[in-house]
Order: C-alpha cells, then structure tokens, then sequence
C-alpha cells in the first residue's frame, strides 16, 4: 500500500496548505476519487478486464459502499466525481458513508483514518526528500571531482563482464532432431545457428515424426505437438512451443485439420509439407 501511495504523493503538495482535519476538504475528496477509481482499475486489470470502463470501476465501488457501509450510492454519481476531478475541479463529497466506503476500499478504517495516514505519510516522504537531496548533492560532487578515474574504471568492468560473460555462458545449436550444447563461435551467431543454453528446450524440443497413433492433446484438449516450414517449405513437426530452429519463425499448435490432411490422410502432403496453413 506504501508503494502505491508514494507514486501519487506528488499530487498531494496544494492539498495540505490550509488542510483542518475537522473541516471538509474539497482538494482531499478529489484526491480520494482518483485513488479509488485508480485502484478499482487495477483491480479489475488483476480479474483479467482489459481497460475497464469508467462505468465498470464506479459499479465496483458503489458495490463496495453498499456492502460495507448499506448504504445506496449510484455508479453514476461516482463517475461524475471522478470526471470532475480529473479536469482538476474541486468536489466535496457530502455523505459520510461514500467518503468512508472509497476509504475503506483504499485499505483504511474511515475517512479520518486515511487523512491522518496520508497527513503522515507526506512529512515522512518530505523527510526522505530533504535527505535524499543532501546525498545526491554528495554524489554529484564526487562524481565531478573523479570522473576521469571512474570513466576508465567503468571502461574496464564492461569489457571484462563482456569477456566473463562469453566465457562462462552456455550455447547450444540445433543438431539433427534436436538441440545440443555448443562451444561459443561468434560466425554461428551471426548466422543464427548458436543459441543461448535452454535447459527446457534442450530435454523437450525434439522434432518428430508423427502418425495416426501419435498422442496429439492432452486431457484438457491442449496440443502436445507444433509445427512448422523448414527452410525448404517442407512441414516440420515438434514437441514443444517454440520457433522453428532453421527458419526462426513461431511454429503452431497442431489442429484437427492438419492432422487429417497431411498426417493420417495425408501421407505424401506429410513428406512433402506444400501448403498455405
């Protein structure tokens, strides 16, 4: 919830002027809507919603009021707060129960328990602020007096991490049937042949040849084989999700149709692979 805060807190700065915890606070109440349709939004985000509507978001709050607090509070009326309050116009939000419910929805107690909190949470961030100023000055100062010496020194930890790096990682290249490991060759890279070491695809990409006997799903009915064009455009079949290692292209999941046609039906199609799908 921290976190969350901290990456809106700079809007706060104009709120706290003349702020009176026991007095309505218009600027307070439009930044209460903002955070709650905010995280409303992420919150469906999360369920898997893509761009959930505005009309969507204030449903889910007004759902919120209702069963937290029973009290009867239409998605309209929030949507034309949160309107307002992005065109930075100041709303007052008059029933106690509304400004507690969206409280309560950002993880507060109440109303007074979220203004308290966001009170604190400002002088801590303004606190960080002036001492994160006094070190950056520091560092800024020594990186003016030595930027020389670090320049050659930062010079010689990238090339050495470059040659570490070659020297210890893993390759592997496409054999046969299947992937094996490899000694590094910068030729074979830039042809595409070397690959950096998969431990997955080197024990479960494997081509294959299949027939009318093979297991093509599994229990959920998802495929268990892919295919793809090698460079001669002939049908390829696999065991794993992946891109066909001559060609570089994603293969596809294996479909009642090509099994019929150029597996079991299809013998020569199989062999010679010239089709469009």
């Amino acid at each position: 919830m921290e976190t969350f805060w901290k990456r809106i807190s700079g809007r706060f700065d104009k709120c706290f002027v003349d702020l009176e915890l026991g007095k309505m606070n218009g600027c307070m109440h439009k930044e209460l809507i903002l955070l709650a349709f905010e995280k409303g939004m992420m919150s469906l985000e999360e369920k898997g919603v893509p761009a959930p509507s505005k009309s969507a978001i204030a449903e889910l709050l007004s759902e919120h009021i209702d069963v937290e607090y029973n009290f009867q509070f239409g998605e309209r009326r929030l949507r034309d707060y949160y309107n307002a309050a992005l065109k930075e116009e100041e709303i007052e939000i008059k029933q106690q129960a509304v400004r507690d419910g969206l409280s309560h929805y950002l993880g507060y107690k109440s109303f007074e328990d979220w203004l308290l909190k966001t009170i604190r949470l400002k002088k801590i961030d303004e606190e960080d602020s002036k001492g994160t100023e006094s070190h950056l000055y520091f560092i800024l100062q020594f990186l003016r007096r030595n930027k020389t010496t670090l320049y050659i020194a930062m010079s010689g930890l990238i090339i050495f991490l470059i040659i570490n790096s070659i020297n210890t990682e893993r390759w592997m290249m496409w054999e046969g049937n299947q992937f094996v490991e490899a000694e590094f060759d910068g030729r074979k890279i830039e042809s595409g042949q070397l690959f950096m070491f998969n431990e997955t695809q080197m024990n479960r990409f494997k081509r294959v040849e299949p027939n009318c006997d093979t297991k093509f799903f599994n229990a959920d009915g998802k495929a268990q084989l892919w295919y793809g064009k090698n460079s001669k455009g002939v049908l390829e079949y696999f065991t794993e999700l992946g891109k066909h290692p001559e060609t570089g292209k994603s293969l596809r999941p294996i479909t009642k149709y090509m099994i019929k046609k150029y597996i079991c039906d299809g013998k020569n199609g199989s062999e010679n692979g010239k089709t469009n799908s």
